[in-house]
């Protein structure tokens, strides 16, 4: 059976899930669900509560919880992605969603020229990518700061942070030891990457200053290059 899948805002009481919003408006209005229709919801956690649609209301839907398992897709990596403000940046939302990215945060720096985030459009792109790809919690999505502030965040926190540099042609992720990494920030440029002075400021902190290979990739690509990477070298692919 194809189960189609939601998320939920609101507390499990009583066994019972509902669905209001959007989510209610793309269940009831768009696909025709009615009672008796199974549904799996998920409510941000690691779970996916397979359930029976028990009542369809005017602005909200009842169902009930038949069985409760750990959802496959659920991962435990703690993966934040600094990305430059490109006009890709609704592929690179999706593209981190799917690849399980716990948070993303858009950047400016001296190469950017985009100014604005239409953030209602791109929590839309995370919860439908998060649905389509069944993954069970939503990516956190951080406000956009500049590049300086984003390089002091590494301050705050143990973890391994790693710039892609398009201009880096000898350090390459194999090199370093990822197994026992609990934490990992990823850095990736805009359209027109990083320049020299952000480069060195990125050294001064210590960061490592990788490549992707010999091409310069779009951002998109650069995203999902570094990802699959990354989740190789921490054996979870």
């Amino acid at each position: 059976m194809d189960y189609k899948r939601f998320f939920t805002f609101e507390p499990v009481i009583d066994n019972k899930i509902i669905l209001n919003g959007d989510e209610f408006y793309h269940a009831a209005k768009v696909l025709r669900i009615k009672k008796g229709f199974k549904i799996i919801v998920n409510d941000n956690t690691d779970k996916d509560y397979y359930c029976a649609v028990e009542s369809v209301g005017k602005n909200f839907l009842v169902a009930e919880i038949e069985k409760t398992e750990i959802n496959p897709a659920y991962g435990d990596t703690d993966i934040t992605l600094y990305i430059g403000i490109c006009k890709e940046l609704d592929t690179v939302v999706q593209k981190a969603v799917e690849l399980g990215v716990t948070k993303l945060v858009p950047f400016s720096s001296q190469h950017t020229n985009i100014k604005n985030v239409n953030y209602d459009r791109l929590n839309r792109i995370i919860l439908e990518s998060s649905k389509q790809c069944g993954r069970p919690n939503l990516m956190s999505l951080g406000k956009l700061t500049s590049l300086l502030s984003a390089f002091e965040d590494a301050d705050k926190e143990e973890r391994a942070n790693l710039l892609f540099y398009e201009y880096e042609r000898e350090n390459r992720i194999k090199d370093i030891d990822l197994s026992s990494a609990q934490k990992i920030a990823l850095y990736i440029g805009g359209e027109g990457g990083f320049s020299v002075e952000e480069i060195q400021k990125a050294k001064q902190k210590g960061f490592n200053i990788l490549t992707l290979g010999k091409r310069i990739l779009r951002v998109p690509t650069a995203v999902v290059s570094a990802l699959t990477l990354c989740l190789q070298g921490m054996d979870k692919l």
